[in-house]
């Protein structure tokens, strides 16, 4: 399908890249560059990044980012996804019945959709205005960005918006920023929204009408019909499905995604580093229980004060021993 743009993970590009390039300092740079939303801001993150690894930054233009870097993407789908975060999200929701026969497998996606479908048409009930919230909180973010930004009026439709030490042009007419991120996602980018600001402009009116309340609910308007169970199911003529072929590997087969090394390993605890113990008897936090000498005094109440002299005078006898 050559007319149809093809996307690329960026997790997965950069878990490769970072094969050959280990260092931690460089994985901000790489991912700058992958969310700088015109070519000259991802020239510059690029140059940022070959400051750092030469090497890299080149070894880095090899992968062609014109499949996973905004900069290259094309405007009108509204979606700026950098990553399968999405494929990956139902592979994990349908871990459970993936490894079914594919009839049960079949039947079971379409029970899980059934019931998606019904709580995402009740969740959109209590909703208030003409935005989804998830998008609204989007909006917010941007909106505490551009505290930071000014912009000057041409009386019309064009401004002038300066950002630090970097200057973009905003037109409300075409809904167009030179940051290219309101064209790629439909929501207003903080240059965009200092623009409205300034022309006493609601920001939630220059959203995209894809997400919008009422779009939401024409998405989920059209309802699953109930289906009987397999031993209802009409009888045809057709030969029955065989099973496929298959072939046992050693080992025990898995279900769970390989996870990238920096990802935190499922089921792991937290690290206790920089953590400061206390002890859960006398709240001192010199000793834990197990070395604490009221330990043997759990059915007795202690005042505060004798719990201090106590833990002073075992601080005393360590230090002088």
């Amino acid at each position: 399908m050559p007319q149809i743009e093809h996307r690329m993970c960026t997790r997965h590009i950069y878990a490769n890249w970072r094969k050959k390039y280990r260092d931690q300092a460089f994985q901000k740079p790489f991912w700058k560059c992958a969310k700088a939303s015109c070519r000259p801001f991802f020239n510059f993150c690029r140059a940022k990044l070959a400051q750092l690894t030469p090497a890299g930054a080149k070894d880095m233009m090899s992968t062609e980012p014109m499949h996973w870097s905004r900069a290259w993407f094309r405007i009108g789908s509204n979606c700026d996804s950098v990553d399968n975060n999405m494929c990956e999200s139902f592979n994990n929701w349908i871990i459970d019945i993936r490894a079914h026969p594919i009839i049960s497998m079949f039947e079971g996606i379409r029970t899980k959709v059934y019931v998606r479908i019904q709580q995402n048409r009740s969740k959109a009930k209590g909703w208030l205005g003409r935005i989804c919230p998830n998008i609204l909180k989007k909006l917010n973010k941007y909106i505490d960005l551009s505290g930071n930004c000014e912009a000057i009026w041409n009386g019309k439709d064009g401004f002038e918006v300066t950002d630090k030490d970097k200057r973009y042009t905003v037109d409300l007419e075409k809904r167009t920023c030179s940051c290219r991120y309101w064209q790629l996602a439909g929501i207003p980018c903080a240059h965009a929204i200092t623009a409205l600001f300034v022309s006493s402009k609601q920001p939630e009116d220059y959203i995209a009408d894809c997400y919008s309340v009422e779009v939401y609910n024409k998405i989920y308007d059209h309802c699953m019909m109930p289906m009987e169970g397999m031993m209802q199911w009409p009888i045809t003529g057709h030969p029955k499905p065989g099973p496929p072929g298959y072939v046992k590997m050693p080992g025990r087969p898995r279900k769970e995604r390989r996870r990238d090394p920096l990802e935190a390993k499922k089921g792991k605890k937290l690290s206790k580093t920089g953590t400061k113990g206390r002890c859960s008897q006398c709240k001192q936090t010199t000793h834990n229980i197990r070395t604490c000498p009221m330990k043997g005094n759990s059915g007795k109440k202690i005042s505060v004060q004798e719990r201090a002299r106590e833990a002073s005078n075992l601080h005393a006898t360590y230090i002088s021993g």
